[in-house]
């Protein structure tokens, strides 16, 4: 058996004005310490992803600035948006990825482009729009804390695909603003955070958490994830 070919959504920047069009090597990585090998694509059509779908064995849908809320019928309160063309490059890559029922895992804005293409909303911001909710980027803490370290816990269901990796609970890292406020029907809630925010769901073929693994796999809980998740997508080739 070959390795798995893992999509990655791609992300843009700008170098002297030219669009760049890229992901974070720590995704890289975090395929390839998984045992897959990692191919990342940018925007296209709903033809393009279907043939990309076709081609590989699984999609990790990565991080990255806010979903649109008109995308989940809300006006724009608290959202810096990606641009318009990542964002639908991210919907189309998930939609064929599910429709061809190949494994799609989605970490931190993958969670919320998941959750939003299913039918479910987002609370735009934590701070201002929940109670009672501790901090959840770990670049504004007190003192910030540097990538590679965690910043709290998240509890996991019994009987979930999460639980069966983390057991009850594990620590994990956070670099986010929003969440899910109302989960996509069919999805379940396996993971929650202390104050109640939801870190991790899931259904058939589709798992998403809301911290960032790939920047902690010195952790074995965390390099566990992306290997279940490669196996999964290794059996797309029996």
């Amino acid at each position: 058996m070959t390795k798995p070919l893992i999509c990655l959504s791609a992300r843009e920047s700008f170098i002297n004005q030219t669009r760049i069009f890229y992901d974070n090597e720590s995704y890289f990585e975090y395929v390839r310490a998984g045992g897959g090998i990692p191919v990342m694509a940018g925007c296209l059509s709903d033809e393009d992803a279907e043939r990309i779908a076709a081609q590989c064995d699984g999609l990790i849908v990565t991080g990255g600035e806010d979903c649109d809320p008109a995308y989940y019928g809300e006006e724009n309160t608290y959202s810096a948006v990606i641009a318009h063309d990542i964002e639908e490059a991210d919907l189309r890559l998930y939609r064929a990825f599910a429709k061809a029922g190949k494994p799609v895992l989605g970490i931190c804005r993958g969670i919320q482009l998941i959750n939003i293409a299913e039918g479910g909303t987002l609370i735009q911001d934590i701070p201002k729009e929940t109670e009672h909710t501790m901090n959840h980027n770990q670049r504004n803490m007190d003192p910030p804390l540097p990538v590679g370290t965690t910043a709290h816990k998240v509890k996991f269901a019994p009987g979930s695909v999460l639980h069966s990796i983390f057991s009850d609970e594990y620590e994990v890292n956070t670099y986010h603003h929003q969440a899910i406020k109302d989960t996509a029907p069919g999805f379940t809630v396996t993971a929650l955070s202390t104050d109640g925010i939801i870190e991790g769901i899931e259904k058939e073929n589709v798992t998403a958490v809301q911290w960032h693994p790939e920047r902690l796999l010195h952790y074995p809980g965390h390099k566990g994830l992306i290997e279940w998740f490669v196996s999964q997508c290794s059996a797309q080739q029996s």
